[in-house]
């Protein structure tokens, strides 16, 4: 009965979201369905069927109805701005009985009949929608909702999916990528309309897993949707397979596992993962045994992707890994005139020819400048002989990577050319952490290249020295580590030999999250603590916390902390953390919570406990943020209300009551922080948190006279604001 489904809504068939989107901790559940940017549109029955049930909130859905189809599915309509008349007088009375706007009312299987086509309500932006629309589910028999576009509700589309980037990403300590220990992102070449391909063949080593950035289009819209589904195959056998057909609400967390949160939170796009957690968790939307985690035997494996949308539109990626050691090269300059310089490029270790090569001019800062063509290359054995120009070449670091007959790609070699080497005595050092899957990399930059060797020991709970390798100009990497060895990090001590060495102290206070017991990190000023449950992190993670020398101004409030940032920020949660910090001495905890930065929002509140006993200003988070306490004296605003003032109505023309309260900082959390009163009597209103607007529709029309209208309203903070408004009507 699928093919049978009307549209819900009249005014036409534009969808501007589409099912399995993601959105911060869940999966967009259905299809957004565009009303022209307005409100009040009708909103029809999809199949016959009764209303199971209605609920009005301020938050979430706002006005939403549920009706179950007679296939015994569930149709849901979202942010609606009213229901029908009869629906509506439902409600009231259920408010007035309630004493409350927030209603939820069930009906009987044979109590609310509706007919496909009939009409149910009309379009809004109730709840937490973002502008008009229409938000519509279908809901299988179990109530987990399924994709309408596969459903029924699929659109004329004659455009394939568009795949614009792949990303190959390390999951064990051993894992490479072209010679490198860190993700790498490759863009596509297209062939044609339908085929794409890999931009040469890639080096990996140990296990890896593929990420995808891909987009659909639908015929007639300008607006990019979620892919449908990718299957990935290597050497035709196929090893991972995602749809986006339906899921289970209880779910909706492992979105950040599914659309990779690391890559996301360093401002690299969107990428869909196409493999499961090292411990088997995986999201409904993956079909199949395949895990996508890539443990390949040694040689070429060729790679195929298959995307395909909701219509059956089909596009092709194929490309080549190479599976092998790490490859290692020497360079050397062995003549050189007046215009250009030859170098010899050499396997060091390895039996196998040098056949390519890249070459990257870095200047004395150790900042990447160009990318250097040779004016000639040949063979000479298994070296390799390159000319090339001597002009941007001169006075930088050369950085040369070579790849062999097989396809390997090499780790990076550093030839300075006229370059005047840092003095590694004196340059300034910066050491950082960066969290993959299963491992941790340590890196330190200067700002220069110098060729001497560098290690670092780890100090703490035990005590151990790794080497670092100068992955580009003044940029030293370890090997990937096991997270382990940060357990109960103290400092990590960097040693820089040569003629002279030099040991430079870090202070690295790690603590590592094994999933077995509890576990907190405490700032180098023991002011801030990050708590980790068993069940925070998805895998084993070392966390920390890091002093904000330069954070961002908070408007209309107060520091009252330092500002701190939780460390790897780019991990996904499974669960929450919690983060404290304790309140100075000099300092009184009314009106002071804990704020989290968000890069949209700016300063945001956080739900705060406070401990006397430790002066401990505490909560929840769903990700590692920028956290401080922050003051908010301020009080909300209450403006721009109809009624206003000292105005005069007519009955006909006053028919509802309309407003704004916002709060620039703590915020006002919803219609139950604000209270509205007329000639002494409680009114039941609605507050749209993203306009924050205040609306109540009057029931019926006032008689005439003179009124009072008493707004109040709180913010999280505790600051409150009153405001008393006079007017007539005639």
């Amino acid at each position: 009965m699928a093919q049978d489904y009307a549209w819900p809504v009249k005014v036409g068939r534009v969808v501007s979201s589409n099912f399995g989107d993601p959105r911060p901790r869940r999966f967009h559940a259905g299809l957004d369905i565009a009303t022209k940017g307005t409100s009040g549109h009708e909103v029809v029955a999809v199949d016959t069927g009764y209303v199971e049930r209605i609920r009005v909130s301020s938050n979430g859905y706002g006005r939403v109805l549920y009706q179950k189809l007679s296939d015994g599915k569930t149709a849901v309509y979202a942010h609606l701005d009213s229901f029908t008349e009869l629906l509506d007088d439902i409600m009231r009375v259920e408010q007035s009985r309630r004493r409350s706007f927030e209603v939820e009312k069930y009906f009987r299987p044979n109590e609310m009949l509706v007919n496909k086509g009939d009409l149910l309500g009309y379009s809004g932006d109730s709840g937490g929608a973002f502008g008009p629309h229409l938000h519509f589910e279908l809901r299988d028999t179990l109530n987990q909702p399924i994709n309408p576009f596969i459903s029924g509700f699929g659109l004329d589309d004659r455009h394939r999916p568009k795949p614009d980037r792949i990303a190959i990403i390390p999951l064990d300590v051993d894992a490479r990528i072209n010679g490198g220990a860190l993700p790498q992102i490759f863009p596509l070449r297209r062939l044609n309309t339908a085929v794409y391909e890999f931009p040469d063949t890639i080096h990996v080593f140990g296990t890896v897993g593929m990420a995808l950035s891909a987009i659909d289009e639908i015929t007639g819209f300008s607006i990019n949707y979620n892919i449908t589904g990718v299957s990935l195959s290597v050497n035709d056998s196929e090893r991972f397979r995602l749809e986006f057909d339906r899921y289970n609400f209880s779910r909706n967390h492992l979105m950040e596992i599914t659309f990779d949160n690391s890559l996301r939170r360093l401002n690299d796009g969107d990428f869909t993962r196409l493999f499961i957690t090292d411990d088997g968790t995986k999201s409904d939307f993956v079909k199949g045994e395949g895990t996508g985690r890539l443990a390949l035997s040694p040689g070429y494996h060729t790679v195929a992707l298959r995307l395909f949308d909701h219509a059956g539109n089909v596009s092709r990626i194929q490309g080549n890994l190479y599976y092998a050691p790490s490859v290692l090269i020497k360079a050397e300059i062995v003549s050189q005139s007046e215009s250009s310089l030859t170098v010899a490029v050499s396997p060091d270790g390895n039996p196998f020819a040098i056949t390519d090569f890249a070459c990257y001019a870095f200047n004395s800062k150790g900042y990447p400048e160009r990318k250097i063509e040779a004016i000639s290359k040949r063979k000479d054995g298994r070296k390799l002989i390159i000319e090339l120009p001597r002009k941007p070449a001169e006075q930088r670091i050369l950085q040369f990577i070579g790849i062999n007959r097989l396809g390997g790609v090499s780790e990076p070699f550093h030839l300075p050319y006229g370059n005047d080497i840092t003095d590694h005595l004196t340059v300034a050092l910066e050491l950082s952490l960066a969290h993959l899957e299963n491992s941790v990399v340590l890196e330190v930059a200067a700002r220069g290249y110098f060729n001497q060797a560098a290690n670092l020991t780890l100090k703490g709970s035990s005590e151990r020295t790794v080497t670092l390798q100068q992955k580009r100009p003044g940029v030293f990497q370890s090997e990937p580590l096991k997270p382990e060895i940060l357990r109960d990090g103290e400092a990590a001590v960097l040693t820089i030999s040569g003629s002279a060495t030099r040991e430079t102290r870090f202070g690295l206070l790690t603590e590592l999250a094994d999933g077995r017991e509890y576990a907190t990190a405490i700032s180098g000023d023991g002011q801030c603590t990050l708590e980790a449950t068993p069940a925070t992190f998805y895998d084993t993670t070392s966390f920390w916390i890091e002093t904000v020398k330069k954070p961002v101004k908070v408007e209309n409030g107060r520091f009252s902390s330092r500002v701190y940032q939780l460390q790897p920020f780019d991990r996904a949660l499974r669960d929450t953390a919690r983060v404290g910090i304790k309140l100075r001495k000099s300092e009184i905890p009314e009106k002071k919570n804990v704020y989290y930065y968000d890069r949209k929002e700016g300063w945001t509140f956080l739900p705060t406990s406070f401990s006397i006993v430790d002066r401990l200003l505490s909560a929840p988070l769903y990700s590692l943020e920028a956290v401080a306490i922050i003051e908010d004296t301020i009080p909300p605003r209450i403006h721009n209300f109809i009624p206003g003032p000292k105005s005069r109505y007519t009955s006909e023309n006053l028919t509802k009551i309309t407003g704004r309260v916002e709060d620039d900082l703590a915020g006002v959390a919803g219609h139950e922080a604000i209270e509205m009163i007329l000639n002494g009597e409680k009114l039941f209103f609605e507050y749209q948190p993203v306009e924050k607007e205040v609306r109540y529709r009057l029931d019926g029309v006032l008689e005439a006279g003179d009124y009072t209208l008493n707004i109040s309203a709180s913010d999280q903070a505790g600051n409150r604001s009153e405001r008393v408004i006079d007017f007539s009507v005639n």
